[in-house]
């Protein structure tokens, strides 16, 4: 089978363009690029600069790890010992479960990528390329 210069050239062209998408996707800044949207999308509204409950801030990692009134909120390396994790957990009905209801949930997918970003050591910025992501975490970051 042959193929004219021009097919080759655009065929070339979307391997390159394929390449750097898929490069770009990988370099995705772990906390600004998949922490943060899934904590503003559920969590800032409350906890955030404009208002603090239980002087509690989830807008930025360093305000995540000073945590609120009641201490920290994540215990890098431990999701198990995550506060954040723990009340995001329990049965929508427990006063004590964040989201309250009638706010915006997380959904499993985002239950797991905060709960695999703790067990990781809750990293800031960097790539996402440059740790270890299991490919079911990897799926649901993608789909989320």
């Amino acid at each position: 089978m042959k193929f004219s210069l021009s097919v080759i050239m655009r065929m070339t062209g979307l391997s390159v363009a394929l390449m750097a998408f898929e490069c770009r996707a990988d370099d995705t800044l772990v906390f600004t690029g998949i922490v943060k949207p899934i904590l503003v999308n559920s969590c800032t509204s409350c906890h955030g600069d404009k208002k603090q409950k239980k002087k509690l801030r989830l807008d930025s990692l360093e305000a995540i790890m000073k945590g609120g009134k009641d201490g920290a909120v994540v215990v890098p390396g431990t999701a198990s010992n995550s506060d954040l994790l723990e009340r995001i957990r329990l049965d929508l009905n427990d006063d004590d479960h964040m989201p309250p209801k009638g706010k915006h949930q997380l959904s499993d997918q985002e239950i797991m990528i905060l709960e695999w970003w703790i067990n990781a050591g809750a990293p800031g910025d960097v790539p996402l390329s440059s740790l270890k992501v299991p490919d079911a975490i990897e799926v649901a970051i993608h789909r989320h």
